[in-house]
């Protein structure tokens, strides 16, 4: 996969060193040179100085055969508008664009971009914790109406099982991570201390996980 990056800040760095790690080509592009000090010595991928709209610059970049292109600034108009640039004027078939704003996303969805809003995401996660407690969080996808759901197993209540958490069309144990090793589980797996569980639910039974979930972890949550 040939990947193009825009903005090579602490996210862009990120994905742009975990492309380049996983053997994917990649370039990054970033109006200020000293941002690319931000990028691994291992990352082998190429860097360039400018705007990521410019089209002269993005030809330079390789935007003709890029696979997916990702503008991940901290500016939501740049964001957009090299994304727009990408998939519409050099017709690459994945562009995602960083946006900050929630009340922009649906606008910016219309002009067929992949959106990532961090707001939205924060927002969430910090919701989890309050609703749900430290050792748990979910993700609420709009487009679906599901949440990803993970939380920590403790051996409170009448939850054994992976089966004793499922409900059929509404929640799904997808994996669990055990000692630092994820694996997905068959209904009879039997739950340990410490699991890790993640699961996605649809948004009308959310309460039902938030009961059962309630239920496995009922000495925690009720400790004052």
């Amino acid at each position: 996969m040939y990947a193009i990056i825009i903005g090579c800040g602490l996210v862009g760095s990120r994905v742009a060193a975990m492309l380049s790690r996983d053997g994917h080509n990649v370039a990054v592009i970033d109006k200020n040179p000293e941002a690319f000090n931000r990028l691994p010595p291992e990352f082998d991928g190429l860097t360039l100085v400018g705007m990521g709209f410019d089209e002269e610059i993005l030809k330079n970049a390789g935007i003709e055969q890029a696979d997916v292109f990702a503008a991940l600034t901290d500016n939501d108009n740049v964001n957009i508008m090299a994304s727009a640039v990408a998939k519409n004027i050099f017709g690459v078939k994945r562009a995602i664009a960083r946006v900050f704003d929630p009340a922009r996303e649906k606008t910016f969805k219309a002009l067929g971009l992949e959106i990532v809003t961090p707001t939205v995401l924060g927002a969430e996660q910090v919701y989890s914790r309050f609703v749900m407690g430290e050792n748990s969080a979910h993700l609420y996808i709009s487009e679906n109406d599901i949440e990803i759901m993970e939380h920590v197993y403790e051996p409170v209540g009448k939850v054994e099982r992976v089966r004793d958490i499922e409900l059929e069309g509404e929640i799904r144990v997808v994996a669990i991570i055990r000692k630092g090793k994820s694996f997905l589980p068959k209904d009879d797996e039997i739950l340990q201390k410490g699991d890790r569980i993640i699961t996605v639910v649809t948004v009308s039974a959310l309460h039902k996980a938030m009961k059962t979930f309630g239920n496995v972890e009922s000495k925690r949550l009720g400790e004052k």
